[in-house]
């Protein structure tokens, strides 16, 4: 099988990988996503914000986790995220106890790993990615168990998804649900556990995944969403995908895509 497959859908993205040699952004980044990463064979090394360094089979990384690093051999990783828009993320949240990131216990890794063995080399289609999603992301947690969002978050998050981002300010966001522009930040940093201006940005270079599958290019897919600068925009994709936005059309990556991209 190729060395690195990755396949992305509705702000999903499932990637095995045989090994990581070495999978570190050159300056720190912050995620709006959990990503659960599980060894098949050899255990990998993960790094934290702190330099710290231990060996893992399995873990959960949370939202914000910064300048994660995982470096494996002949480890056979299964990486699952989901971003901070979908109903996994926010059912998987509770899962995390608070924590940046936390190891697979032994029952959770016990359930899981197996299933990542038997799907390793097997060829899936999108059916079988999102069961295989499912199947292990709610091994660790239960479905439909967060909360509803405050409505004018809802709101807020609902008008960052129909404009670009250089359409959107806080202000008018903030004057759409009648709220003074602190307010606002205040509210959606207590219900999103993220600053608005990050989400914007983070949910701006999403919207460019489709247009990248179609095959425009990074400029033109940066002025669609709203990006002024180009370097602004590798590094918000960076941020979602844990890699620059070049790896969706490497010839290195297995890359395909859930959702029609016209």
């Amino acid at each position: 099988m190729e060395k690195h497959r990755i396949h992305f859908w509705d702000r999903c993205f499932f990637r095995r990988d045989i090994s990581f040699p070495e999978n570190s952004m050159s300056s720190s980044i912050r995620r709006l996503s959990i990503a659960v990463v599980i060894a098949a064979n050899e255990p990998f090394l993960f790094r934290d914000d702190k330099n710290r360094e231990e060996s893992f089979q399995g873990i959960i990384l949370g939202p914000t986790v910064n300048d994660a690093s995982i470096r494996a051999i002949d480890s056979h990783i299964t990486t699952f995220d989901a971003f901070i828009t979908t109903p996994t993320y926010r059912d998987l949240l509770h899962a995390q106890d608070g924590r940046s990131s936390r190891p697979l216990t032994v029952a959770e890794l016990r359930s899981t790993q197996q299933i990542c063995r038997e799907n390793f080399n097997k060829t899936l289609n999108q059916a079988e990615i999102s069961r295989l999603f499912d199947s292990v992301m709610y091994t660790l947690c239960d479905k439909n168990s967060a909360r509803a969002l405050d409505p004018r978050i809802s709101k807020v998050c609902a008008l960052v998804e129909k404009h670009p981002a250089n359409e959107i300010t806080i202000k008018s966001l903030a004057d759409h649900v009648h709220l003074s522009d602190s307010r606002l930040r205040a509210l959606f940093k207590q219900e999103m556990q993220c600053t608005l201006s990050l989400y914007i940005r983070n949910v701006s270079a999403w919207k460019t995944v489709p247009m990248l599958a179609r095959g425009m290019n990074f400029t033109e897919a940066a002025q669609e969403a709203g990006f002024h600068d180009l370097s602004h925009y590798h590094r918000a994709v960076s941020e979602i995908t844990g890699g620059p936005p070049s790896n969706i059309k490497d010839k290195k990556f297995s890359v395909s895509f859930g959702f029609d991209p016209n």
